[in-house]
């Protein structure tokens, strides 16, 4: 009983600060084992921008090695010029790296077709060394411009000296020969954002300083404090969201958001649990007589009257933001960390460790391990306060199963955990526990609302999207506007959905996957000649990478495959493929990749010759062969006499027969000759 009433007298009290914070970052890293605000903030950056990722069990290990191969793939993702990756998947630069290696066409990308990396004097690449700190430099000046004639002085002191001035080895050290590793790459790739090429013009275009609103995952777009941007890849970050900083923009697309510079960082101050609804009291010792600052609920821009009791709300004066989270866990009390007195961690989830912020230790001191207890958490997944597990204090967190594990939603990120859900459960479910169990109940998450969803009005049914609703596929990948195949979708797609406090949609899962849409044309191959001009041996088999190494270098040219498929209302392309078995002349199937900038697949289609139209039946049927096919209201139609499209009315009047060009028993196109 007294357990219960110091349980009941915590909930109700102001958490406010008897003791400081560990150094928890003003950005909030999605992984747990990142510790520094510099590092959280970079690699939450690149993390959005697709250069790098953490690992399967959660982590990201900032403290491991880069191999070279690893490096030359972030250097062409942050680049930007994965479009080129085909051209160089099917050659040989260095022997030790052959079209099979995974890493192939990133590093053949590198060598020949930017050329801003070498070999060793053996003429290997050894793709699996690790990468120094003195190689890593070298390679993004080179990418920035610079030339050996322009840094001088011995490698890699030069390219040292030269990037210590220009700050791309800001925070990550001077020692050329240290191992490069995961966390100081970060940092050196978030440097990079910020440079500027030898010319002196800017690497990435910067948007003038702002304050990062929220991410919308439906929508696409990164959204600031005053303008909204279209992502070039839409990823989300709940903890990037309140920091002041600049857009990365590619072509007028935002690719990532990029936090103030180091040394504008603090830390929070404290926590206070909502005491009921619409109330924010004990806000103004958490932002030290701050009355101007912002919230954010669940990574959305919120308002006082969005507070409910329970809610957990942190400050950071970086941002002068408060975030409030409403997550509420329902676990198993597995394992804690050094005491169930003073917890500083707590094991939850088959092992998953949640830090304790110190002003929930009071709270935590009345519950012990082997209990079922219903945690309170901040926006970056801390244990922030406790209650009892009642029909009152129900968890509501929700999971997420797919391909990268078990994640759990938490105020708008996904913390990854180790409970595994079962695969007869679907993408989003919750969880409940049998009096003291070990093992949680896993239940698929139930539609809140259904109906049909449309991307235009952006709603489900009559309920509106949240702004940063989150979109998740049958395999429980995040998916975007982009990624769809339509402006609307019907109810039957639809498996789970949730409403947040304000009775907004903010979590959709489909039944499937979406796919790009399928495209039909008629194939154009040109052939185009890439040149290259190569540092080599020079007459004694010194290498370019020996000092007394006499310029020698071997011009290449090779055969470039450019693709145009024509359709009637236009045409797709040309865009460089490595396929070889697709002529011009040839009608083909194809789908956009998601950047709009080539072909994520290419499928001859099968041909009949010499179909008669006295076989057809009506406008929609045709036999062939012995086998009946659906012909489309919008089946392409080609005059090969004069290179024009045409309508299936006039096809049939200008010939007798066609040559039709079928898939999976329907005719997409059909082409007529005198």
């Amino acid at each position: 009983m007294k357990k219960h009433l110091l349980s009941l007298l915590c909930a109700l009290c102001v958490l406010l600060t008897l003791s400081p914070l560990r150094a928890s970052a003003a950005v909030t890293s999605s992984f747990a084992d990142i510790a520094d605000n510099a590092t959280a903030a970079a690699v939450e950056t690149l993390r959005v921008m697709g250069v790098l990722d953490g690992f399967s069990d959660g982590t990201f290990r900032p403290d491991e090695g880069l191999n070279r191969a690893q490096f030359c793939k972030m250097v062409i993702t942050a680049t930007g010029t994965e479009r080129e990756l085909g051209r160089y998947s099917v050659i040989t630069v260095f022997p030790d790296v052959k079209p099979s290696y995974w890493a192939a066409p990133y590093i053949n990308l590198a060598a020949r077709g930017q050329n801003i990396i070498k070999g060793y004097s053996d003429g290997m690449f050894h793709p699996e060394r690790t990468v120094t700190l003195g190689q890593a430099v070298t390679i993004l000046l080179r990418l920035l411009g610079y030339k050996d004639e322009d840094v001088g002085g011995v490698w890699p002191d030069g390219y040292m000296s030269m990037a210590d001035s220009t700050g791309l080895t800001d925070g990550v050290g001077t020692d050329s020969n240290a191992p490069l590793k995961r966390g100081p790459a970060a940092i050196l790739f978030s440097n990079l954002l910020r440079a500027s090429t030898s010319s002196g013009s800017a690497f990435y275009t910067l948007s003038e300083e702002t304050t990062l609103t929220s991410f919308d995952g439906a929508a696409g777009t990164l959204v600031t404090s005053d303008k909204t941007y279209d992502m070039d890849s839409p990823r989300s970050s709940t903890g990037l969201v309140g920091s002041r900083g600049q857009v990365v923009l590619r072509d007028g697309k935002a690719l990532t958001f990029l936090p103030a510079a180091a040394g504008r960082t603090s830390v929070p101050t404290g926590a206070v649990l909502v005491q009921s609804n619409r109330s924010a009291r004990g806000f103004a010792s958490l932002t030290n007589g701050q009355t101007d600052y912002r919230i954010y609920k669940n990574g959305a821009e919120a308002a006082t009257g969005d507070l409910r009791t329970g809610d957990v709300a942190t400050y950071s004066a970086q941002t002068n933001a408060v975030s409030v989270c409403d997550t509420r866990l329902t676990a198993y009390y597995e394992n804690c960390s050094p005491s169930p007195d003073a917890p500083t961690s707590i094991e939850l989830l088959n092992g998953t460790v949640f830090s304790v912020l110190p002003t929930a230790a009071d709270m935590l001191s009345a519950y012990r391990p082997g209990q079922i207890v219903t945690f309170l958490l901040s926006a970056d997944g801390q244990i922030a306060g406790a209650v009892d597990a009642d029909s009152k204090n129900t968890g509501n967190a929700v999971f997420i199963r797919g391909a990268q594990g078990t994640r759990m939603l938490c105020g708008g990120m996904e913390i990854p955990v180790k409970c595994a859900v079962p695969d007869d459960v679907g993408v989003a479910s919750r969880i409940s526990w049998n009096d003291n169990s070990k093992t949680p109940r896993f239940r698929v998450l139930n539609n809140a609302v259904s109906g049909t969803l449309d991307f235009d009005s952006r709603k489900l049914g009559s309920a509106s999207f949240a702004e940063n609703v989150r979109v998740y596929d049958g395999d429980g990948a995040l998916v975007s506007r982009d990624d769809l195949n339509a402006d609307t979708l019907p109810s039957s797609v639809l498996t789970s959905s949730r409403t947040n406090w304000a009775g907004k949609v903010d979590l959709i899962v489909l039944n499937g996957q979406p796919d790009a849409a399928v495209l039909y044309g008629r194939a154009e191959i040109k052939i185009s000649h890439s040149t290259d001009r190569k540092a080599v041996k020079d007459e004694d088999g010194r290498s370019p990478d020996d000092e007394d190494w006499i310029p020698t270098y071997e011009t290449r040219t090779e055969d470039v495959l450019n693709l145009s498929v024509h359709r009637d209302g236009g045409t797709l392309g040309p865009f460089a493929v490595t396929r070889d078995n697709v002529q011009t002349g040839d009608f083909v199937a194809v789908k956009l990749n998601k950047r709009g900038d080539g072909f994520s697949m290419v499928q001859k289609l099968q041909k009949l010759d010499n179909v008669s139209f006295t076989s057809w039946t009506g406008k929609s049927a045709v036999s062939a062969g012995g086998q009946t096919y659906t012909v489309p209201e919008d089946v392409l139609c080609y005059n090969r006499d004069n290179g024009r499209w045409m309508k299936l009315e006039d096809a049939k009047v200008y010939a007798k027969r066609a040559t039709l060009y079928v898939e999976d028993g329907t005719v997409r196109a059909l082409e007529v000759r005198t």
